[in-house]
């Protein structure tokens, strides 16, 4: 570590700091000697050699001698058990099984209580997590508490080939205390060394040992700057109020704006939990236009994150999930609290599983955070769902039935309720050459009543529509497989036929769920390619394709996909820019090659039908060992792919990273918009140092995306973590 990374660390340290005020064989001259008749207790010995003095009432035991008292345990090469005192005195590479799962090693102890007071020189104590104690002398008492004198604690591993050269860190004091039973350990007179060499002192230090999960007390500040807030500085307070209640007050300090408040707080009972989660502030806020805002004058802004889970029974559970903002543009603003994107999404359910059989309730709220447009976003009260997939029968054959209700309700608009039916049976065969063939029937019924609905240009209130649709589908596969010498290859055409009656999307029926219709290779060969319910797949189609694909025998395989569909009507709506119309669709397909662990691609795709035009093509992958790996994603949607109503759209995500050694590891990443007039949306850098008891990274960010209330930045931040001790970070803004 250079002196630049050793300053920061002692730095960072000093804000916490003031911030936080060999088996054993028995033989056959063993014997049990019971304790003084008041402890109750016996202590058992075993060794080589076993001899009793009466006058002084006293067992001498050498040689791989084994000391029990129930659950501790000490093994030495010489003991001598006083029994009038119930005191022990031992030497010779000395090790104590404490119950705490602790081990002490020493070479001279005088302990008597069952071994719980006393004294031990040159003590070392191995904690249950690894962490290491040392030290010339120790005082135990009453076995719940240690006190070191001139001594060293450290969680970093000895190194194998010098034990003798200091650890990465450690803490050297004049007195250590370990209170086992309230799990603390205090320093007096403290160093923080690194490498040795001594970084920073300090009179009085304290910090939970390994067993203590949580515990009430102040967590690890976050100190930074930005133009938009200045100096910042986020110091968090973690109160327990018992084994399951616990609450986060995060007070955040600018140097600009006024203070934030930010609270956190959690609650486990015997079937579920509930979180809250929330932030609030008196600040100034932007509205309008980026070039021209207006300016709000200390208005209250904040947000509110709630949820909640209940298993009511072995086969229903209830739950909830609430998120507001105050405004728009509050959570990207106060980027504290992380990015939700452009729509917050509230959910309350109730659902219950039993067997194939799948039952909920929803109720759906949502707020849009776009600046630029946003819509009257609808409230569901409620959404009803029962999905029933029975085992095979017979035949082979399988029956299935779908139910859902819906009720959606506007301010502003049109108010919808749904009832919509969808049972259905299908049946596979296999013949005696291989052919695969599945013949399947659906019968669909949709009933709605809606107000407020546009009818030749007027607004009308109870209006009823309704359909019934029939639909039929075969599909047919014929595998081709051939095994050579560790490859397995796999050629499969497949052809589907589907059928329903036309124009079953009558006019009154709005598309709220079904909105956006894409057709690729994961829905070619659906019986509906439609998502949602309010529109239905209409008419008849025909489908195929071709599946190919080479298996390694360890592992590798090669896939690809390659299909189109041919549909004899044409079922366009107003606004509709799917696939979905007559004659042949586009061509769709995939393509995934994953030779080992160290490759995988995968490249879906859509190609316009008339000249092998790209319109839509989308590309993830990761490729390399972790000492230098490469992943992302490319995605590119042609304007053609939206009948023009969107311009061309291409965007590309690359992270690259390396391990460079076992504790070392950096790492770059990019988001460019690579569309006409486009630009880089984001960059980062990243270094970061980790082993079993020291972490240090660092973090470059430019986000390039702006608006209203919203600016540019640049974030630059630094965290240091001593395990066991803590961890502190700093970050710095920058904003255009």
């Amino acid at each position: 570590m250079t002196g630049m990374a050793r300053c920061l660390a002692a730095l960072l340290l000093a804000v916490l700091v003031g911030l936080t005020g060999a088996p054993a064989m028995a033989q056959e001259d063993s014997q049990t000697v019971p304790d003084q008749p008041e402890s109750g207790a016996q202590a058992v010995i075993s060794a080589d050699e076993i001899s009793y003095d009466e006058s002084l009432n006293a067992v001498f035991a050498t040689g791989n001698v084994e000391i029990a008292y129930g659950e501790r345990i000490m093994l030495a090469d010489s003991v001598r058990y006083d029994r009038n005192e119930d005191s022990v005195v031992a030497s010779g590479n000395i090790v104590m099984l404490e119950p705490s799962g602790e081990v002490l090693f020493a070479e001279y102890v005088e302990l008597q209580d069952e071994l719980r007071n006393g004294i031990i020189k040159n003590i070392r104590i191995l904690l249950a997590d690894d962490s290491r104690f040392a030290a010339n002398g120790a005082r135990r008492i009453d076995g719940r508490k240690t006190v070191m004198r001139k001594a060293v604690y450290s969680p970093c591993a000895v190194c194998k080939e010098d034990p003798d050269r200091p650890p990465l860190w450690q803490l050297k004091a004049s007195t250590i205390i370990h209170d086992q039973e309230a799990g603390n350990v205090i320093y007096n007179n403290a160093w923080l060394e690194l490498f040795g060499i001594p970084v920073f002192y300090t009179p009085y230090l304290s910090h939970p040992d390994p067993t203590v999960e949580r515990r009430s007390g102040l967590l690890a500040p976050q100190l930074g700057s930005s133009l938009v807030f200045g100096g910042f500085a986020r110091v968090p307070m973690f109160i327990a109020f018992n084994d399951s209640i616990d609450m986060t007050v995060e007070p955040i300090i600018t140097a600009k704006e006024p203070p934030i408040l930010a609270l956190e707080y959690r609650q486990r009972f015997n079937s579920g939990l509930v979180e809250f989660s929330g932030s609030g502030t008196r600040a100034d806020r932007e509205t309008g236009d980026a070039a021209d805002p207006i300016i709000e004058q200390d208005v209250t802004r904040g947000h509110l994150f709630a949820e909640g889970l209940f298993a009511l029974n072995e086969n229903w559970r209830a739950g909830f999930d609430y998120r507001r903002a105050t405004d728009p543009t509050y959570l990207d603003r106060y980027s504290f609290f992380g990015d939700y994107g452009e729509t917050l999404e509230s959910d309350a359910f109730i659902e219950g599983f039993h067997g194939r059989t799948y039952s909920a309730g929803n109720i759906f709220g949502y707020q849009d955070l776009r600046v630029t447009d946003p819509e009257e976003e609808p409230v569901i009260l409620p959404s009803l769902d029962h999905n029933y997939f029975s085992e095979a029968d017979g035949l082979g054959g399988r029956w299935s039935f779908d139910a859902n209700f819906r009720n959606t309700i506007r301010n502003d608009g049109s108010n919808t309720r749904r009832l919509s039916l969808n049972g259905g049976y299908a049946i596979p065969f296999i013949s005696d050459y291989g052919l695969v063939t599945t013949v399947s029937a659906w019968l669909r019924a949709d009933g709605y009543h809606m107000d407020g609905v546009q009818v030749d240009g007027q607004d009308e209130n109870n209006v009823v529509a309704g359909r019934v649709i029939p639909r039929a589908a075969i599909e047919m596969r014929y595998p081709f497989v051939r095994g050579t010498e560790g490859i397995r290859q796999v050629i499969e055409p497949v052809v589907a036929f589907i059928a329903a009656p036309n124009n079953g999307n009558p006019v009154e029926i709005p598309q709220e769920d079904s909105v956006v219709v894409e057709l690729d290779d994961t829905n070619l060969f659906s019986e509906d390619q439609i998502p949602g319910l309010d529109r239905v797949d209409v008419g008849q189609r025909a489908v195929y394709g071709l599946k190919a694909g080479l298996y390694g025998e360890h592992g590798g395989r090669m896939t690809t996909f390659f299909g189109q569909s041919y549909r004899l009507n044409n079922d366009d709506r107003d606004g509709d820019t799917s696939d979905l119309h007559n004659g042949k669709s586009d061509y769709v397909g995939r393509l995934l090659i994953s030779p080992d662990k160290y490759m995988d691609l995968l490249y879906r795709f859509r190609l316009a039908e008339r000249d092998f035009t790209l319109l839509r093509g989308e590309t993830s992958v990761a490729i390399g060992p972790p000492s230098f790996r490469l992943t992302g994603d490319h995605i590119y949607i042609a304007a053609e792919a939206s009948n023009g109503l969107y311009p061309d759209r291409e965007e590309v995500n690359a992270d690259l990273s390396s391990q460079l050694t076992d504790y070392w590891s950096v790492g770059l990443n990019t988001r460019r918009d690579l569309a006409q007039g486009g630009g880089p949306l984001e960059h980062g850098v990243r270094i970061t140092y980790e082993d079993e008891c020291f972490r240090l990274a660092a973090k470059f960010r430019r986000d390039f995306t702006s608006s209203v209330d919203v600016e540019e930045e640049t974030v630059f931040s630094i965290e240091v973590v001593f395990k066991n001790l803590g961890n502190v970070s700093a970050e710095q803004k920058q904003s255009r």
